[in-house]
């Protein structure tokens, strides 16, 4: 059942789910003019996990270590939680769901590693 041929196809997706949402929710940002702590902080989810996807590619082609992707996740997961308190705090619902969705992609793929790995 978790054979990780069988799951492997969803790492992909939650990758495509995830920069979606972030795109998306940078575009927001930027169009509708947001300053401050909120306009940064979607750029550091942003940047944070593209280099955390970078080198989570670079490492499964053996180039850099398993391991150098996790700080730029935790960063990454780190941006997006304050994003959402801080967008909450001003009602901006859309850009709590683009974030949340995207906080909810990378908790989907940590969780389907840790399945496919002790299986």
């Amino acid at each position: 059942m978790l054979d990780a041929k069988v799951w492997w196809p969803l790492f992909p997706l939650l990758l495509l789910l995830v920069i979606v949402c972030l795109t998306w929710a940078m575009v927001f940002v930027i169009r509708k003019g947001e300053e401050g702590k909120g306009r940064w902080l979607q750029v550091g989810a942003f940047a944070c996990y593209f280099l955390a996807a970078a080198s989570a590619i670079a490492s499964e082609r053996g180039v850099v270590s398993a391991h150098l992707h996790r700080p730029f996740s935790l960063l990454t997961q780190v941006c997006l939680v304050l994003a959402l308190v801080h967008f909450w705090k001003r009602g901006n619902h859309s850009l709590v769901r683009l974030n949340a969705l995207a906080w909810g992609g990378i908790l989907a793929d940590a969780a389907l590693h840790v399945l496919v790995v002790r299986h």
